[in-house]
């Protein structure tokens, strides 16, 4: 199930919408004058006098009732919940299994196992000491001579598409769909060969006890158990994870390491969850305060109908219903209300999409899935690799691997411009991308030192002495990680309290770290 702030999906916009209406609604009647609904740029139209003054002559109400406004509220924020899926990854993955088999044998074994560190560790094109799949991918030869490398089709943020993987079984469409899909023998039914299930699970739905599911009894899929049962929810409450497991059929593999994150291991495949934490208002003003700095042409700071004319939108009454004071020119502010007042809808929406990762070999690697290898993961990657092995055969065979999928949750956001450069699509902006970022863990400058925010701090990224490095390094493994800062404060404390000091000469045992932590404050 997915939550906003402890609210369904419908609640959550039920909620706004209510928010919303008090705070329009002067005289408290219950719906919005034509006055009072202008001054929301979610109900806002382009100035039309003729057909205002039409409306008023034969007599037609200008008010906008709540039904009325849920009905703006739908269009502008569509469904609560949208279903993606993405196969493009399982395509891209067979770049790090190639990279992994240095001597192209079709397996990848023990020695190069042992090698992958200094494997992955070379494709760090940017040198921020991680690896994304982007880097992993090979450049692709463009022209006759070969003398232009251009970016591979595969390392562009691949596109979303409905999601056929991952369906709501709510949905009325869905048993005819199904049988379109699976039913091989067209007999109109499915058995458990077609379904890919055990016969005890075909029972729960299977009412006229044949042995197949009908067009009727598919109707009922909600009955027959789940496999993993979640509870998601796309706006953090303090203190709590955003991704919770309730119960499952599978293993938990990851070892419960990380929050809003979760990968199940079931007989057939391998499923990551995982909830992506957004400031949606934030990451639409983003998206919408460059597009206003790359049109302001003559930098005066705000936009005329001359700026907007290369933006297609804008000739679409979009310019009036941000010009809220109606004088041709868009300001800043007036951009920023716009922004608050039609990324509402969309807030309250959620995109579960479920990317095919095949073999699943860059998932495997990067155990947190924030899209990228850190040095921690490269410092495991070998046992990892090790763990993925399912026959008895030596080594890693490229197809061997159970199928591994990821389902990931990320709250709407708002691009009211689109993307220029090309066509829309569902997937979300890369200018939102940028805005999604893991959220800092340990004390202040542990984050601040964290350059790569990918949760340890590595040599390279130390400012302090060597000698203060390998004492905060408890473990030795070259990476300082948020609980052995965490240590390091304790430490402190401790030597700062009197009553903790147990001292030889007059001397606290914790007092070197102490000053330590004194320099990494300062």
């Amino acid at each position: 199930m997915s939550r906003w702030g402890g609210l369904s999906p419908q609640d959550a916009r039920r909620a706004s919408l209510d928010r919303l209406l008090k705070t329009l609604d002067a005289d408290g009647d219950g719906k919005l004058s034509q006055k009072e609904a202008e001054r929301s740029p979610l109900f806002r139209e382009k100035q039309r006098p003729k057909a205002d003054a039409f409306l008023k002559e034969i007599g037609a109400s200008a008010t906008l009732s709540r039904r009325n406004m849920e009905q703006q509220f739908e269009r502008f924020g569509g469904e609560t919940v949208v279903y993606r899926q993405n196969a493009s990854t399982s395509e891209n993955d067979n770049t790090v299994f190639k990279m992994l088999d240095a001597n192209k044998d079709g397996i990848v074994d023990a020695t190069e196992m042992q090698d992958s560190v200094d494997l992955l560790l070379a494709k760090d094109s940017d040198d921020d000491e991680c690896v994304t799949l982007d880097e992993l991918a090979p450049p692709r030869q463009v022209g006759p001579e070969n003398q232009v490398a251009m970016p591979d089709d595969a390392t562009r943020p691949p596109t979303s598409t409905v999601a056929e993987l991952l369906r709501d079984t709510n949905q009325t469409l869905l048993p005819q769909q199904l049988l379109l899909k699976y039913d091989k023998d067209r007999n109109r039914k499915l058995s458990t060969e077609e379904l890919g299930w055990p016969q005890e699970r075909l029972k729960t739905c299977d009412t006229d006890g044949d042995g197949q599911l009908n067009l009727k009894e598919l109707g009922s899929l909600q009955k027959s158990p789940v496999d993993i049962e979640l509870a998601v929810d796309v706006v953090r409450k303090e203190g709590q994870p955003m991704l919770r497991t309730l119960a499952s059929l599978g293993d938990r593999t990851d070892g419960d390491r990380y929050p809003d994150v979760a990968t199940i291991s079931l007989p057939t495949a391998i499923v990551t969850f995982s909830s992506r934490e957004v400031d949606p208002f934030e990451a639409s003003m983003t998206l919408a305060l460059r597009t206003f700095n790359e049109l302001d042409a003559d930098n005066n700071g705000y936009l005329d109908k001359d700026e907007t004319m290369s933006r297609e939108r804008f000739g679409r009454g979009l310019f009036d219903q941000i010009d809220a004071d109606g004088d041709a020119k868009i300001f800043g502010e007036e951009m920023k209300e716009f922004i608050r007042a039609r990324g509402e809808p969309v807030a309250t929406t959620c995109q579960i999409t479920v990317f095919d990762d095949g073999a699943g070999f860059f998932p495997a690697l990067d155990s947190n899935s924030d899209r990228r290898i850190s040095m921690r993961e490269m410092h495991y990657a070998d046992k990892t690799l090790a763990k993925m092995q399912r026959d008895d055969k030596p080594g890693l065979g490229e197809f061997e691997p159970a199928r591994r999928y990821r389902i990931e949750f990320v709250r709407g956001v708002f691009n009211p411009f689109g993307n220029p450069d090309r066509p829309a699509n569902p997937r979300m902006p890369q200018a939102v991308v940028e805005v999604i970022k893991p959220r800092g863990v340990g004390p202040i400058w542990f984050q601040r030192w964290d350059r790569n925010n990918d949760g340890d701090i590595t040599w390279r990224e130390f400012l302090g002495p060597r000698d203060a490095f390998e004492q905060l390094d408890a473990d030795r493994d070259e990476l300082i990680d948020p609980k052995e800062a965490e240590a390091a404060v304790t430490a402190k404390s401790e030597t700062r309290n009197p009553k903790s000091e147990s001292s030889t000469n007059g001397q606290s045992p914790n007092t070197a770290r102490g000053k330590t932590e004194d320099s990494l404050e300062h």
